[in-house]
């Protein structure tokens, strides 16, 4: 679900149908992390497309609806010369932009604007084996960007509290398999009294690696398991859930890398059934060479 304002309350969860978190959004960067100390940027750019709404049943629903949104994201990472409890430490900072169309039932809305910043301030990535690697991180997605409580927006309106947890095992001569988990604790939008449900998102990726190249499979579930409230009140029978998964190639250049991935919308329910295509180009912008790393 990728920036899915759906213009109508009663068809989608979470407030004016967009989630804090685009879920699929890491790709094949599942506990990916640098291992020298430096500054890193990760450009992403999709293009997401929707044609329905979808029920509580998972049913699609008589309402004459297309969204379509382009945004282009810059994910800056610090990477630090020191480790903690034996893990390397990282900060992100995410800054998206995005373009927003949507028609629901022939009323046609447009919004360009910055989406929610995020602020990961401290990420921790241990060496657990050989290829293995585990991350824990806290994402901070802030109430900032272009909201408005009475139209589709590109941001919501309240702060989102986002611990994150990924294991990766990655032989760069052969399998590689991802997961990214992650839980979505939102705040109530002070301007509305509403407040949306909390959801867990899974994203996973699986490939293999041919030399320079991987091909694989990238996708998404996420599972809101509480009820979104509206002042207090609880909205029942409007939980959102999706699932998208599609093909992936990557080209690791070295000195910079892509990806470029197709994630078809297989189920949803009290959203849009999102189609959604990345591309992602990381690159260092400085980086120290190789050696050794102090600890605390």
């Amino acid at each position: 679900m990728m920036f899915a304002a759906l213009g109508s309350k009663n068809a989608c969860a979470f407030e004016g149908g967009i989630s804090p978190y685009p879920a699929g959004a890491v790709g094949t960067n599942i506990a990916e992390m640098p291992p020298i100390p430096g500054l890193f940027a990760l450009e992403q750019f999709n293009y997401s497309f929707a044609n329905g709404l979808y029920g509580n049943n998972g049913e699609k629903l008589p309402i004459p609806f297309h969204m379509s949104a382009f945004s282009a994201t810059t994910r800056l990472l610090a990477s630090y010369p020191f480790t903690v409890l034996g893990a390397r430490v990282y900060s992100q900072l995410v800054l998206p932009v995005v373009s927003l169309h949507t028609n629901v039932a022939g009323q046609q809305g447009t919004q360009n604007g910055l989406s929610n910043i995020t602020l990961s301030p401290v990420i921790l990535s241990w060496n657990l084996a050989r290829h293995l690697t585990f991350t824990s991180g806290f994402d901070i997605a802030f109430e900032t960007g272009s909201y408005s409580p009475s139209k589709p927006s590109v941001a919501v309106g309240y702060t989102s509290l986002q611990p994150v947890v990924s294991l990766r095992y990655n032989d760069p001569n052969g399998i590689d398999v991802g997961v990214a988990n992650r839980l979505m604790i939102n705040r109530e939008n002070g301007t509305t009294g509403y407040k949306s449900g909390t959801a867990y998102v899974s994203e996973f990726e699986a490939g293999w690696n041919i030399g320079k190249w991987k091909l694989g499979l990238v996708g998404a579930y996420l599972n809101q398991f509480t009820d979104d409230r509206q002042n207090g009140s609880v909205i029942g029978g409007n939980r959102a859930k999706t699932l998208g998964i599609g093909p992936s190639i990557v080209y690791d250049a070295g000195k910079f890398n892509i990806n470029l991935n197709y994630q078809q919308g297989i189920y949803a329910a009290n959203t849009s059934k999102s189609n959604a295509i990345w591309l992602n180009v990381a690159i260092p912008l400085w980086a120290k060479p190789p050696g050794p790393v102090t600890g605390y």
